[in-house]
């Protein structure tokens, strides 16, 4: 327990040093160290939201090997952050510890989605091969953006099916990820992001969020969050085929942060509430004043990508530091959340 509330009190550190690094790349000046600017992308992917999921995978799992992977994750991002190309063999070690892990779950559990969750892994470790095999940055990113999204893709795939869908719905998803895999394979920007707006349309459809949309609480919260991510990335994969594929340019830059942010972000912003008292044995409370940084998480893409397309450097700077304004909201408003979940949970209360 010690052990995982310690990677948990650290996460936010190293989620913050690579943010600041990349709003040191477009001009914002916020104190960062030289590893948060020099391997922002590796830091965002694997530092935090690898050893994330992999810290989720090892409490579900159950078996003391199965944290060889948060931790080797999170010690790499310290190296990084250090200024230590080391860290990048201790993070690509985790991506095959949490291969591992996942193809553990599978065995034990032969369902569509613990498969795609284990080919999410594994598109994290081929990423991370080729990152040490120092291929060009566009190629890398491409797999790592195939291990956030279809890790994501495959718990909502779980979920669907307490929703009403009809039989094909499974049959469409697999052919998805066909196409999603012929485009990495390949390198072809649009097959990618005809899968990528393939997979937000699927998701859109057979979510149960279309539904627990219309409740209160944490329930319409985290709806709202999962359907505006499911936009961003139908976004994200139409800024990846207007704008060239893997090209450098605003294109790519809105896909790249329109999945990292829009997409992953806001999945993070709606589960924060349940993943984190699951996997840390902590109590937190729901509180409308989580929409806030949900908000401002949107606003801050918009003007971001729209200084992307304008070429205005000072609209990129202002959406991207409204970017950091919504993380640092939403730390505070979760720390808040714990501690009144806590104060709550005592005898007498």
């Amino acid at each position: 327990m010690k052990l995982r509330l310690l990677l948990l009190l650290t996460f936010p550190l190293v989620l913050w040093m690579a943010v600041a690094g990349g709003l040191v790349r477009v001009g914002v000046p916020v104190p960062t160290s030289a590893g948060g600017i020099g391997w922002h992308g590796a830091l965002m992917v694997g530092g935090f939201f690898g050893s994330l999921i992999a810290l989720e995978r090892a409490v579900a799992l159950g078996k003391r090997w199965g944290w060889l992977a948060p931790v080797g994750a999170w010690l790499g991002a310290l190296l990084l952050l250090a200024g230590r190309p080391e860290g990048m063999l201790l993070i690509t070690a985790a991506s095959l510890m949490l291969v591992a892990m996942s193809v553990s779950v599978w065995r034990r559990q032969a369902q569509n989605f613990t498969f795609y969750l284990a080919v999410a892994a594994g598109c994290w470790s081929i990423g991370n091969v080729l990152w040490l095999m120092a291929r060009p940055l566009a190629e890398v990113l491409g797999w790592w953006m195939a291990f956030l999204v279809l890790t994501i893709a495959a718990e909502r795939l779980e979920l669907s099916r307490f929703a009403p869908r009809p039989p094909w719905a499974e049959r469409a998803f697999d052919a998805v990820m066909l196409l999603w895999l012929a485009g990495l394979l390949s390198g072809a920007g649009l097959l990618t992001g005809l899968a990528l707006l393939a997979l937000a349309a699927w998701m859109v459809r057979f979510d149960v969020a279309r539904h627990t949309v219309r409740g209160q609480g944490l329930p319409r919260f985290v709806a709202i969050c999962l359907l505006s991510g499911y936009a961003w990335l139908a976004l994200s994969a139409l800024a990846l085929m207007a704008g060239g594929g893997y090209q450098a340019g605003p294109g790519y830059d809105m896909a790249l942060h329109g999945v990292v942010i829009g997409f992953v972000l806001s999945m993070v912003f709606g589960h924060a509430l349940i993943i984190l008292p699951a996997v840390s044995g902590l109590k937190a409370r729901y509180r409308p004043q989580f929409y806030l940084p949900l908000l401002l998480l949107n606003i801050g893409l918009l003007i971001r990508f729209s200084g992307g397309w304008l070429a205005r450097a000072d609209w990129v700077a202002l959406g991207a530091s409204l970017n950091g304004v919504a993380l640092l909201a939403f730390m505070l408003l979760m720390l808040n959340a714990l501690r009144e979940g806590r104060r709550r949970s005592r005898p007498g209360r």
